[in-house]
């Protein structure tokens, strides 16, 4: 699939905003007239009046390089009488303060965010100056091609107004993309810039046809798509948005997916203050891993915006980050009172000890989902593990078979301690008590003819009990026994073997998206 390339406010390291490096915000120097007429525009040539310049500022904090602050600048039009502007979510979303400068004057006026939708990448604010303004009608509908269109703002920071013309050369375009997951969007050639994002395409009658979101270049014929959000759904859209946030969490983020280090997820370019994530806990510079327990890992906004069309006003939703500056990962709950917590990493822990190990570091691919013959025992592990073994064992000495689900690229391998792989049992009717749970720990590393390095506890919210980290040579290893808040008359036991980086990785993954019943 084709990569499209937002139209930023601005770039650092080709993704952060509000770092001032393609479209710096700052005081419009230039003195236009502004169009006071009152009413809907009927005309492109009369459209100026009702296109805005959007200069926001806030603060980014990039995971290595720290925090940083500064300015870009957008575009958006006013769709009614009272100062009601339609721009970009990545336009705003984040910002401390917003500035809007009305068809290129140079006397600057505040604006307040009503709402905002990160998926549909769309954002209504007011003018604090109810005006009458000029304003934009949307079409009542999309043009097919090849109907001229005209692409109407102020690109590149500049506080002269600037309009190109083009032609529709799609009605209906490819949505998904590294920061929005839109269901209808035109493709066109009429050029759009940065610091074109959220503002207006328009036909001959001044008419809104689409709001500007996304280019796509393709060095190798030197050939440039334009993308705009389609009228019928950026009204639907905007309309509801009046009213509050839809689809969002309040973030301004960027889908990223690294090979080379294996990181993928949502990179939190910034955060909106008092919103979701920021009760939550999510900070600038997280990368969120994980929602509803559903892996971020297409490079793209697909899942993401999947999990929150699914998701009811009143769900709260699981998610995980990684706090790459401080290697924290970290689990909570949106819209609940769960904020962040630290989660034990056997990556972090065993990073040393595995590396030593010699085995082949071989990247995991997508992570799938698996269980146990009776549905007690869930988890997920990548999708070369393919030796999955999910019925009911004695591999505690209990007398009779438990709930057991053992996965590993070799199980055999994992058996005889010479490959990665992970276990899970549950011991029903054993009482989880401290010394109970010491005891099935101890009984597996003796079973397992490994060698303890140390011991800790092991809590991640749900599961709790103690924890210790082996040698396995060639493995390192980990297991622990815990008490669970959904089973108070059972204890879980859990084990996973590595002998690579990806190989803890994975031990993570399984125990973050380990659910038992």
């Amino acid at each position: 699939m084709k990569r499209l390339t937002r139209l930023p406010l601005a770039l650092l390291a080709a993704t952060a905003l509000f770092a001032g490096a393609c479209s710096s915000g700052g005081d419009s120097t230039e003195s236009n007239d502004k169009d006071t007429s009152e009413g809907a525009v009927s005309s492109v040539d009369d459209a100026k009046g009702a296109v805005v310049q959007i200069v926001a500022e806030g603060e980014f904090r990039d995971p290595e390089v720290g925090t940083v602050s500064g300015g870009g600048s957008g575009s958006g039009f006013i769709v009614d009488p009272s100062g009601i502007i339609v721009t970009n979510n990545h336009v705003v979303t984040g910002a401390g303060s917003i500035k809007v400068y009305v068809g290129g004057d140079d006397e600057d006026i505040p604006a307040q965010v009503l709402g905002v939708s990160e998926c549909n990448d769309l954002a209504v604010i007011r003018l604090d100056d109810e005006g009458p303004w000029p304003y934009l009608e949307f079409a009542s509908e999309v043009p097919s091609p090849p109907t001229d269109v005209y692409a109407l703002g102020f690109p590149l920071g500049d506080p002269e107004y600037t309009a190109t013309k083009g032609v529709i050369s799609k009605a209906e375009a490819d949505g998904e993309s590294s920061w929005a997951s839109v269901a209808s969007v035109i493709e066109h050639d009429a050029n759009i810039q940065p610091g074109n994002s959220g503002g207006p395409l328009v036909n001959e009658d001044g008419q809104a046809v689409g709001v500007n979101y996304a280019t796509y270049s393709n060095e190798a014929t030197s050939t440039e798509q334009f993308y705009a959000i389609n009228s019928d759904l950026a009204q639907e859209v905007a309309k509801s948005l009046r009213d509050g946030d839809e689809l969002s969490i309040g973030v301004n983020g960027t889908a990223i997916a690294d090979e080379d280090s294996g990181i993928a997820g949502v990179w939190v370019n910034a955060v909106d203050a008092g919103g979701p994530a920021s009760k939550a806990g999510v900070k600038p510079g997280d990368i969120i891993t994980n929602l509803n327990g559903v892996q971020l890992d297409s490079g793209t906004m697909e899942e993401y915006c999947d999990v929150l069309r699914s998701a009811s006003d009143d769900d709260a939703i699981s998610i995980r980050v990684l706090r790459f500056d401080t290697e924290e990962e970290l689990e909570g709950e949106l819209f609940s009172d769960k904020t962040l917590e630290a989660t034990y990493s056997f990556a972090t822990e065993l990073a040393d000890d595995v590396t030593q190990s010699g085995g082949e570091d071989v990247p995991v691919s997508d992570y799938v989902v698996i269980a146990d013959d009776t549905d007690r025992i869930a988890t997920a592990v990548p999708g070369q593990w393919g030796d999955v073994d999910g019925s009911s064992q004695d591999l505690l000495g209990l007398g009779s078979p438990q709930p057991t689900l053992i996965a590993a690229p070799s199980i055999a391998a994992f058996n005889s301690d010479s490959g990665p792989g992970i276990v899970t049992v549950i011991a029903d009717g054993v009482d989880p008590s401290p010394q109970n749970l010491s005891e099935v720990v101890d009984s597996f590393i003796q079973g397992a003819g490994c060698a303890e390095d140390s011991r800790d506890t092991f809590d991640n919210g749900s599961l709790a009990g103690p924890l210790a980290l082996l040698d396995c040579s060639p493995n390192v290893g980990a297991v622990f026994a815990a008490q669970s808040v959904d089973l108070p008359g059972s204890i879980i036991l859990w084990a996973g073997l590595a002998q690579t980086e990806s190989d803890l990785a994975v031990l993570d993954e399984a125990v973050s998206a380990l659910r038992v019943a």
